[in-house]
């Protein structure tokens, strides 16, 4: 079972908290989870950081809140991780 180390939690965008996480074996290795508008555990993205991620990741965070806002059940049966 990997291990993960909580790094931060951001909040880049309203309604949402991300978490980012480290794996403790491979550091450079890193995960972001988020709870959007009180619903937890959504995978965003899993692998190697950089700038370009932080701004996909914040896209589609609001991608999907935009969607629970509208009433879109349909993203609540999406498995796996987004990015």
């Amino acid at each position: 079972m990997k291990q993960w180390k909580i790094l931060a939690r951001h909040k880049w965008v309203e309604g949402v908290t991300i978490t980012e996480s480290a794996h403790l074996e491979d550091s450079t290795h890193r995960k972001f989870t988020a709870t959007i508008r009180g619903f937890q555990r959504w995978k965003i993205y899993k692998g190697q950081p950089s700038d370009i991620i932080s701004k996909k990741i914040q896209s589609k965070v609001m991608e999907i809140r935009d969607l629970i806002d509208a009433g879109n059940n349909e993203v609540f049966y999406k498995k796996g991780y987004f990015l």
